[in-house]
């Protein structure tokens, strides 16, 4: 299995503090990669069986182009289906891959594919570092949108991720700092006496932006990856995320990408399949996830 992407956890200090008045998403051989120009060989996340070892889909060593990646030698062969070593092999691994004994089986309460997720983004100018008020309270909520970028349904029944008020905000982290990562924040806002405030679901997606270009990215939390999305629950009396829901796995197409140094604009679109991480393919990563990011798996939602 996969280990989660640990410098995820950038993400627990940019929350937002609101005050303000399944389907396939993978790809078939030879489609085009990352950045346009190379063939994509596999799909981010995916396991095969190679001369009775494991071999893992992840990232180049540079660019967003995808290639097989040892990840096991089998000491009893691999399964042609899964692409895993079979039991009892030795799946000591390498950073790319790792046994399926490191986590615990799922919770079976949570259904497998947790939800749905599109996404149609489009921005003409991202705020960053050199903004004047980067540093204050009022960038605290980025640059706001307008209407939400992210629809669909998320937990064991249909939830929806869209309430009809869902307000949008992005910036830049801090350009100069090695987590250089585009935010794009969504949070429902309802109306308290004569005030509005945040309400639920919270969505959070990065995209590094070292990494961005124009063309398809792989969506996933874990080890390689250079987008991720999470779905939140969190406490607008504390200001803070309190669990997650779900992560996301997927693809999204940047269709327009300007230089971000300079407020650049951002269109992309996307859609990717949900996870509890109570049941991800059979295993039960909340244990992972709260140690990487200190956040709880949020209650199964009906």
């Amino acid at each position: 299995m996969k280990k989660f992407l640990a410098c995820a956890a950038i993400f627990a200090a940019m929350f937002l503090t609101v005050s303000c008045g399944g389907s396939d998403s993978g790809n078939d051989n030879n489609e085009q990669g990352g950045n346009g120009t190379a063939e994509q060989l596999c799909h981010y996340g995916d396991y095969k069986c190679d001369g009775g070892n494991s071999y893992f889909c992840g990232y180049m060593e540079s660019g967003n182009d995808l290639t097989w990646k040892f990840a096991e030698q089998c000491a009893n062969g691999c399964d042609s289906v899964t692409g895993k070593c079979s039991s009892g092999s030795d799946n000591g691994g390498d950073n790319n891959g790792g046994g399926d004994s490191d986590y615990p089986a799922a919770d079976n309460s949570y259904n497998a594919n947790y939800g749905f997720i599109s996404l149609n983004f489009a921005f003409d100018g991202i705020g960053n570092a050199d903004d004047s008020d980067f540093g204050t309270d009022n960038y605290a909520y980025g640059i706001e949108q307008g209407d939400a970028y992210a629809t669909g349904t998320y937990g064991n029944g249909s939830a929806a991720i869209n309430p009809a008020n869902a307000v949008t905000y992005t910036k830049q982290a801090d350009y100069y700092s090695s987590e250089n990562l585009i935010w794009v924040g969504q949070v429902p806002v309802i109306q308290s006496g004569s005030e509005y405030v945040g309400s639920n679901p919270v969505i959070e997606m990065y995209i590094s932006a070292n990494q961005a270009s124009v063309g398809k990215m792989e969506v996933s939390p874990f080890e390689g990856s250079h987008v991720q999305l999470f779905v939140e629950e969190h406490n607008w009396s504390t200001h803070q995320a309190k669990c997650i829901h779900a992560f996301a796995e997927g693809q999204i197409n940047i269709s327009k990408l300007g230089d971000l140094v300079y407020h650049g604009a951002l269109e992309l679109t996307g859609a990717l399949q949900l996870y509890s991480p109570k049941n991800y393919k059979g295993y039960d990563l909340s244990g992972e996830i709260k140690s990487q990011l200190g956040l709880e798996a949020c209650p199964a939602v009906y």
